[in-house]
């Protein structure tokens, strides 16, 4: 049975396994800036309701996916990440905007890891969505370690 002071420590080296996974998704968004560039083809681009809503709040929040498809030399790759900055759990307007000029079968353009290609975004770049995330993952672990002493 684990005492007060090791579920404590759980919880906050928790809270910073968080913090350094949004640091690693700042760090590849700045590195997607660049990212050399080729066109690709969407195949499917959705939004889903979370339906988490603030009070006084009608429309609650959203996340944006796609799939699509680029090459780089004679290798096809199948792409799923729009950003390293935030897509989920966003406002409807913000939902909107990542989904604006992405239809299937239309062409756009794919920003992939040159060093894995695997790796692409068709939006380089983070968001302060990833910089209040790993500010509150911190501060978290931060206050948890605090208040436990």
């Amino acid at each position: 049975m684990l005492t007060m002071a090791q579920w404590t420590l759980l919880a906050a080296l928790a809270q910073f396994a968080l913090a350094s996974y949004e640091a690693w998704r700042i760090h590849m968004g700045l590195a997607s800036r660049q990212w050399p560039q080729v066109i690709g083809k969407v195949g499917k681009v959705w939004q889903e309701d979370d339906f988490v809503q603030d009070v006084g709040d009608n429309e609650g929040t959203h996340s944006v996916h796609a799939r699509y498809r680029y090459q780089v030399g004679a290798r096809w790759y199948d792409g799923k990440r729009l950003s390293y900055g935030v897509t989920d759990r966003i406002r409807f307007n913000e939902a909107l905007d990542l989904m604006h000029g992405l239809r299937a079968g239309t062409d756009v353009d794919v920003y992939y890891d040159p060093d894995n290609p695997r790796r692409a975004v068709l939006f380089p770049g983070s968001s302060t969505g990833n910089v209040v995330l790993l500010a509150t993952w911190i501060v978290g672990a931060v206050l948890t370690m605090w208040f436990a002493s």
